[in-house]
């Protein structure tokens, strides 16, 4: 289990390897969305409004992944049985190039060693996925407890990424769907504004 950049997502074939522009490696979110997780969980008084200031730490990765151990120990047999769940996956498309009737032999024999090349690209990037879906979902619970109205942070695209991220597992939540808006608001200084409907008691 660990956090490393990888870069954005593959496109494997028999005539080469690509990569989708946009469709960038969670990694680059997880620490943004590690500041929302400090920035909202904490004891809560009512009617008082809380700030926060990013403090735009590097954080290291070994602590990034103690911390949400230290969240949901449970997290850890989780993403191990996903991980190899993924492994076996990616271990049986390699063996069933074989069976691909459009492409002839030399094609095969190069989309199997660019399966295999790919392969710890590809487990990685999933394992960052599964590790910013966790705290996404870890963000949202708190959202729930606290019964958080509005959650507000600087105006760049990560953040906004991450907010939007949280909007969609609120309306899709386990527990009841709850309606959001995302703005940016223009005053002195440009943020992004969650504004969540009442989740009531």
């Amino acid at each position: 289990m660990k956090l490393k950049y990888v870069g954005p997502k593959e496109l494997i074939s028999p005539h080469g390897i690509s990569f989708k522009n946009g469709k960038d490696d969670k990694y680059v979110y997880i620490y943004p969305a590690v500041e929302i997780y400090n920035a909202i969980h904490h004891d809560y008084k009512k009617d008082v409004v809380y700030t926060y200031n990013i403090e735009k730490k590097t954080f290291e990765d070994e602590e990034v992944l103690n911390k949400i151990l230290s969240i949901r120990p449970d997290f850890k047999d989780f993403f191990e049985k996903e991980i190899e769940n993924l492994k076996e996956y990616l271990e049986n498309e390699i063996d069933e190039v074989k069976n691909h009737k459009e492409y002839n032999d030399l094609e095969k024999e190069i989309y199997k060693r660019n399966l295999i090349i790919m392969k710890s690209y590809r487990v990685q990037r999933e394992s960052n996925k599964l590790v910013y879906k966790h705290l996404i979902e870890t963000i949202v619970d708190d959202i729930f407890e606290h019964k958080l109205k509005e959650i507000n942070t600087p105006f760049n695209e990560k953040f906004w990424h991450i907010l939007q991220t949280i909007q969609g597992e609120l309306s899709n939540h386990k527990k009841r769907s709850i309606n959001s808006t995302l703005n940016v608001i223009q005053e002195e200084n440009i943020t992004i504004s969650l504004k969540i409907n009442s989740i009531g008691k």
